[in-house]
């Protein structure tokens, strides 16, 4: 994407005592069109307990209607499988099949898309999402449902007030995710649904951009979740 302006973080990711992961956030917006990309990578004791690495990559294009996404994969890589999926769109940006690869199996799938008010076929449409409201009005109340062709999300996200970390101002944000009809997903899923998470977001000084400076989880089985931006770098179109 040319011309575009972003942010691209690095996180530390601690769980209880441990370190437990590396993991990387990157998002470009222009007028029209966003790219949002992450991937995590476990270390130390939990990547010789369970090693998983995952990277998501998101495109999609901005109008009055909103934002809406025209690409969607992601790889995934544990101790015991090698995954991916991307999601196939049609002209108007309705999710039509999935192609599934489990090791060597590679299968297409046409979708059905549920009965229901679909906001977004991913989770990070929906943080482009949150950025776009809190970049506008300085809010992160936001309520989306997400169909990612298999399972349906809800998500709410609720605004809390104004605190200061590390001597910045930030937006604390309380978020929870539902599943409906709740199944065991990978490990990122495993950590994050059905519990609350706290957000701290703040805008970067150049571009006024939203990033995410600090995200906690405090029940998780191994204790507490905390995900801390290490590095931060703005990108101006």
């Amino acid at each position: 994407m040319v011309l575009a302006s972003g942010i691209e973080q690095t996180f530390k990711v601690e769980i209880g005592p441990f370190d437990a992961a590396l993991a990387k956030l990157s998002y470009q917006k222009t007028n029209d069109k966003y790219a949002f990309l992450s991937s995590i990578q476990t270390m130390g004791f939990f990547d010789v307990l369970y090693s998983f690495k995952a990277d998501y990559q998101t495109e999609g294009k901005i109008n009055d209607a909103g934002l809406t996404a025209t690409f969607y994969e992601q790889k995934t890589a544990s101790s015991a499988h090698q995954r991916a999926k991307k999601l196939l769109f049609d002209q108007n940006g309705v999710l039509y099949q999935r192609e599934s690869i489990k090791d060597k199996d590679k299968r297409l799938v046409d979708v059905t898309i549920p009965e229901v008010k679909i906001d977004a076929y991913d989770m990070q449409t929906v943080l482009m999402m949150l950025i776009d409201r809190f970049q506008k009005t300085g809010n992160c109340d936001l309520e989306k449902t997400v169909f990612n062709s298999k399972k349906i999300y809800h998500i709410k996200i609720k605004d809390m007030n104004d605190v200061f970390l590390e001597g910045q101002k930030v937006k604390k944000c309380e978020a929870f995710i539902h599943q409906e009809h709740l199944e065991k997903g990978d490990l990122l899923w495993q950590v994050s649904s059905e519990k609350y998470i706290l957000m701290y977001l703040a805008k970067a000084p150049k571009t006024g951009l939203p990033f995410l400076k600090k995200l906690e989880i405090d029940s998780t089985p191994l204790g507490k979740l905390t995900a801390t931006s290490q590095t931060l770098k703005e990108t101006e179109n």
